[in-house]
């Protein structure tokens, strides 16, 4: 299954859905993690890092544009509550479903920067840069590459540089 690119005629609008996506997206992650243990756990909990790292980044600019995230917690719900809904895909569904699905973000998350004022762009870019991660790592783990944690631990180490 191939998901096709949303597209955003207003940049405010699309800031504000990726911030509250992200927030809602370290709940689904965090979630997922208690549901697989030991190398899955362990990555779905860096892939909810990896959320939590570009909300915190990107949230500033929504700030500055002034946008308000809806209630934080009913995000972390609505993200916890997609988890449940694959509590019973196993380690392999998540990954292949994650590779042949996320790269439709990294089009949608290039298409918010061209709507972005310049001087957001520069921030901006860690919403790609960390769905790309995201991708690469899905993609390796899906061919059980020992190394496809290295796109999450790159992307985190940036994000806290």
């Amino acid at each position: 299954m191939t998901a096709v690119a949303r597209t955003f005629p207003d940049y405010r609008a699309a800031l504000l859905m990726s911030l509250e996506e992200e927030i809602s997206g370290e709940a689904f992650f965090a979630r997922l993690s208690s549901f697989h243990g030991g190398r899955a756990s362990r990555a779905l909990l860096m892939l909810a890092e990896v959320e939590a790292a570009t909300a915190s980044a990107i949230r500033p600019l929504a700030e500055r544009h002034g946008l308000s995230v809806g209630d934080d917690a009913k995000l972390r719900a609505s993200g916890q509550a997609e988890a449940d809904g694959r509590q019973k895909m196993s380690w392999r569904e998540l990954v292949e479903e994650m590779a042949t699905t996320y790269p439709v973000f990294v089009q949608e998350f290039d298409a918010i920067m061209r709507l972005a004022p310049e001087e957001d762009r520069a921030k901006l870019e860690i919403l790609v840069a960390h769905e790309v991660a995201a991708v690469r790592f899905a993609e390796m783990e899906s061919r059980s590459d020992p190394a496809s944690m290295a796109p999450l631990e790159e992307f985190l180490a940036a994000a806290r540089a």
